[in-house]
């Protein structure tokens, strides 16, 4: 899992994090993210070295909760929407996009929030 922000806008943190190879295909890049904007600037420079794009939604560690992202987005599914709606919409964008989930307190909500 990598922070988009950071991603996006460190070339520092990227060059350290992210090290693909051949033999790590098919690959998922994870991104935490609560900026479209940023979400889609990272996406941007994975997506030539990877499979597919996860945006994790799913983190229920307290670095999620103390950045804004991972499970504690779960709280605020507008935003989980924009994010969403930013890459998947962007045609530059030209690899899936999947989102990592919990379950919410019902199936009900868990369904309309999917």
């Amino acid at each position: 899992m990598f922070h988009a922000r950071l991603f996006a806008t460190d070339p520092k943190y990227r060059d350290k994090m992210f090290k693909p190879c051949k033999e790590d295909r098919p690959l998922t890049v994870q991104f935490a993210a609560n900026d479209p904007e940023y979400l889609l600037e990272a996406a941007k420079l994975v997506q030539d070295h990877c499979d597919a794009i996860d945006i994790n939604c799913g983190c229920p560690q307290a670095i999620a909760k103390r950045g804004n992202y991972g499970a504690y987005l779960l709280e605020q599914p507008d935003l989980i929407v924009s994010l969403v709606e930013k890459i998947h919409s962007s045609p530059e964008i030209r690899v899936p996009i999947t989102v990592k989930i919990r379950c919410l307190p019902s199936e009900q909500e868990t369904l309309d929030l999917v």
